[in-house]
This record gives C-alpha cells, structure tokens and sequence, in this order.
C-alpha cells in the first residue's frame, strides 16, 4: 500500500511540474490593469473577437454638420458607427489602406 500512495505522490510532482513548466503565467503586463474593458470586440479588418484593451480602438470625430442632420437621431448608434477597433496596428493600417483579410496568407 505504501507503494501505491508513493507512485501516486510521485506522478502528481511529475504531472504538477510539467504543467508548471509547459503552461506558465502570462505577464502581469499582459493582465487587464484597474479601469481596463475587458468586454469582447470584433476587429473590422478581420472579424475576430478580442478584449478591447488588448486591442486598438480608434474613434472618429463627428462634425457638426453631422450633428445638425436628421440622421443623426440615437446618439448611440451614431457613436457605434464612429468606433473602429482593430486586433493591432498592422490591420488597422491594412484597414485604411484599402486591402482585404486572408486568413491563409
């Protein structure tokens, strides 16, 4: 019976120590910091989901001759329309210049 309890202590050290290794914690810099969003966002360039302070969010002024129109009646589907968010600066650059997304490029 001793044997058994022994294997099985020794496996679960060997076990707890490749996960240790293998998977170790991100950096605290990676982590969301107090005030961060960390709601879920869909990058216009490529379509994929991340959290918005992992991203860039890039608002759009609006005018005031915007503003003076009838469009321009829910504020907040206005203030939708004007955010663009970006997985990093490489889509947002390609976003702006034009080009489309390949997932297998």
């Amino acid at each position: 019976m001793f044997a058994v309890i022994t294997t099985i202590l020794i496996i679960w050290i060997c076990m707890w120590l490749f996960y240790k290794v293998m998977y170790p914690r991100p950096p605290k810099s990676m982590m969301p910091k107090e005030g961060d969003v960390t709601t879920p966002r869909t990058c216009n360039f490529c379509g994929h989901s991340l959290a918005e302070y992992r991203g860039v969010l890039e608002t759009q002024p609006h005018s005031d001759a915007t503003l003076a129109t009838d469009e321009v009646v829910a504020d907040t589907a206005t203030t939708k329309n004007q955010e663009l968010f970006f997985c990093n600066y490489e889509h947002q650059a390609d976003f702006h210049a034009g080009k489309t997304y390949n997932a297998h490029s």
